[in-house]
């Protein structure tokens, strides 16, 4: 096997009954040049196994222990420190790749060698209605003004050069907003995003996707303010941590 060009991320916990169909769209990719680094969450479902009957050297498969740390942010901190390309690849457990995401990103790196995070457009998949659509905000060309206002950049079809997330780790603080914070604290370093317009992603939307709920919404605001704050966008507000500590504490009771 070669080494690979371009190492995709991916955290999970208990997802058995999705992931094989993402690490199937990895496989069916026009470029094969790559691997895929998965660190399982403290699940306890069949993730190992349905990666392992794939039989396929390119996925490895990592368990995140407990001295590790818990969430998504550990879990792409550890598989960053395991990847073996220059360019790291976020892909979350539950969606699909479109199979030109490797062969694009690839050649926006090669061709535009000053970029140091790339990222594009994608369409949204509604698995209850079986509708595939774009999202109602377009994606758009980076500004830093705009990532001042708000996250605009779609998470999962990020990529960016290793050493840079190497040298600016996820923050595990953020259990949820860690890519608002991550990509905002690139911005304020000055560091060279590249848009790409052609869609090379399908987000999975669903009734039990982690990504919908109104509880969940409010979260993420607060953690996305935290963010804000951090990055001096808005002024700190000692409210807003004391609200999300709050409601992890609630959390951890149930």
């Amino acid at each position: 096997m070669s080494e690979p060009k371009i190492s995709y991320i991916i955290a999970t916990r208990d997802r058995a009954d999705l992931i094989g169909e993402t690490i199937l769209s990895l496989i069916q990719q026009d470029e094969a040049d790559w691997e895929a680094i998965i660190v399982d969450d403290h699940g306890t479902d069949k993730t190992e196994e349905i990666i392992k009957n794939f039989h396929d050297q390119r996925l490895v498969y990592l368990k995140l222990g407990d001295s590790n740390g818990r969430g998504a942010s550990c879990a792409r901190n550890l598989a960053a420190i395991w990847a073996k390309a220059p360019i790291i690849a976020i892909t979350d457990s539950d969606d699909i790749l479109y199979p030109n995401r490797t062969s694009e990103t690839l050649k926006a790196f090669r061709d535009n060698p000053e970029i140091e995070v790339f990222y594009s457009d994608f369409d949204i998949w509604d698995v209850a209605s079986g509708e595939v659509r774009s999202r109602k905000t377009p994606v758009s060309d980076y500004s830093f003004e705009k990532m001042k206002a708000d996250h605009f950049i779609p998470h999962i079809t990020v990529a960016m050069k290793k050493q840079l997330l190497l040298d600016n780790p996820y923050n595990q603080y953020f259990r949820m907003a860690e890519d608002y914070d991550i990509l905002s604290r690139l911005a304020v370093q000055g560091r060279k995003f590249y848009f790409c317009k052609k869609k090379l992603m399908k987000y999975r939307l669903g009734i039990n996707n982690m990504s919908i709920g109104k509880e969940r919404k409010t979260i993420v605001d607060l953690y996305g303010q935290m963010a804000k704050m951090a990055r001096g966008f808005i002024p700190f507000g000692l409210e807003v941590a004391k609200q999300i500590q709050e409601f992890e504490n609630q959390r951890s009771k149930k």
